[in-house]
């Protein structure tokens, strides 16, 4: 390959990130059902004409954009997660880690990013390329993730009978995988008690 094909490839992968960083605003801003292609163009600076030689038509663009903002979002949660816990040694590591995972899914950002991941899956199910893609990525966040936990589980921190793919599945449902629940209902708890019940099932699942 060429130095001018490689400078080519890069400016093609870097039009092609604009567009998805444009289509990915103009689904924040308008929704799906108003998503203009137009708009899109405008946004990332480039014609309607050059903006289609990278997707074939608008959904192929929308569900580009959206395997784009969802790998971003899952790929970053599964960040978040797995930082606290990489070369942990001991139950104590373990407890002040646990202890870092709870205060930052208090984040308001968490809800925002949960509701990008059901937007996505909610097209998805009716999109292939959609479907594909964000099953690539749930893989490579799965294997982020179990790669990171599986030590722990080695080391013997975790107590008897929770292996490691439990305590992440545990863990990343509970503060990636659920939307808030506002209001006063059933489900309402107050955040203190709420933290409380955090802490100690976090205490539970660790060995002494």
């Amino acid at each position: 390959m060429s130095f001018g094909d490689v400078v080519d490839r890069l400016e093609g992968v870097t039009t092609r990130s604009r567009i998805l960083e444009s289509a990915a605003l103009e689904i924040e801003r308008n929704g799906l059902t108003l998503f203009r292609v137009k708009r899109v163009a405008s946004e990332a600076d480039i014609s309607v004409a050059l903006l289609y030689s990278y997707f074939t038509d608008r959904e192929d663009l929308i569900a580009a954009t959206i395997v784009y903002r969802f790998e971003r979002v899952l790929l970053g949660q599964a960040e978040i997660f797995t930082t606290p816990l990489r070369d942990i040694n001991s139950s104590e590591e373990l407890r002040a880690a646990l202890t870092t995972m709870i205060a930052d899914a208090q984040d308001p950002e968490r809800d925002e990013q949960r509701l990008l991941r059901i937007d996505g899956i909610s097209f998805a199910h009716h999109n292939t390329t959609a479907s594909e893609g964000i099953a690539k990525a749930k893989f490579e966040a799965s294997d982020k993730i179990v790669t990171t936990v599986q030590p722990l589980q080695d080391k013997g921190l975790l107590v008897e009978g929770m292996t490691a793919v439990a305590f992440a599945r545990i863990w990343y449902a509970l503060f990636f995988g659920q939307i808030a629940l506002e209001g006063e209902h059933a489900l309402s708890i107050n955040p203190d008690a709420w933290l409380t019940a955090l802490h100690v099932l976090a205490n539970a699942m660790v060995a002494s």
